[in-house]
């Protein structure tokens, strides 16, 4: 193989030099997080969130969860400022801030809507597809005491986990998000992840999506 060919394709693997924190003692010390996937997260325009709880709240029964496919000319609605559209955008972004990878091309498997309520997960899982999203649309009230537990106790605060491997030394393995409504997570659709139960009242509300992604090589 042409030693400026071998050297591209491995270029494509290294991680950048972008410090994530630095921690201000004398002398300064710089954390990096080179290996393993990231976790991007962007606020979703309220016009947006709006549109997408009207398709719902026309769909769903109040008190009862289930789960909701979305139609594609629904995630087509609005132009440029649709579900599918904002969406590819964010993937768009995700990508070139990752691996500063330009992408050619994003087609979308499907867009579902989850509607759950008190005592109801969603189990550690990934997905199919390149890039996969997780979007709040509705978030309960959570009852006293179970946010201060943590996610190994059992707490039941509705939080989103993301995982990778298992307990290794010197290594970080997971990081939990509290929901909040407009959070939109994109991420790899092969990272593990899962949603805590909560005890609390209310909806929570998410979207999430499959996409394959056509990259510029």
């Amino acid at each position: 193989m042409d030693h400026s060919i071998k050297s591209k394709l491995l270029k494509k693997y290294e991680a950048g030099l972008d410090v994530r924190h630095t921690q201000g003692e004398n002398p300064a010390m710089d954390f990096y997080s080179p290996f393993g996937p990231m976790i991007a997260k962007v606020q979703v325009p309220r016009a947006l969130l709006d549109r997408i709880n009207g398709y719902a709240d026309a769909k769903l029964s109040g008190g009862e969860g289930r789960e909701l496919i979305m139609p594609r000319e629904v995630c087509s609605e609005g132009g440029k400022s649709s579900l599918a559209t904002h969406t590819a955008s964010m993937i768009e972004r995700y990508l070139a801030g990752m691996e500063n990878t330009r992408v050619s091309r994003v087609d979308f498997e499907t867009f579902w809507i989850v509607s759950q309520y008190a005592g109801t997960p969603s189990p550690v899982h990934f997905h199919t597809g390149d890039i996969s999203g997780v979007m709040y649309l509705k978030v309960p009230q959570i009852d006293e005491g179970e946010e201060v537990r943590t996610y190994i106790s059992g707490r039941h605060a509705g939080y989103i986990n993301f995982l990778i491997g298992g307990k290794q030394r010197f290594s970080k393995s997971l990081i939990s998000f509290k929901p909040q409504v407009g959070d939109f997570y994109i991420f790899p659709g092969w990272l593990l992840h899962g949603a805590e139960p909560f005890r609390g009242s209310g909806e929570r509300r998410s979207l999430a999506f499959n996409a394959f992604v056509t990259t510029e090589d």
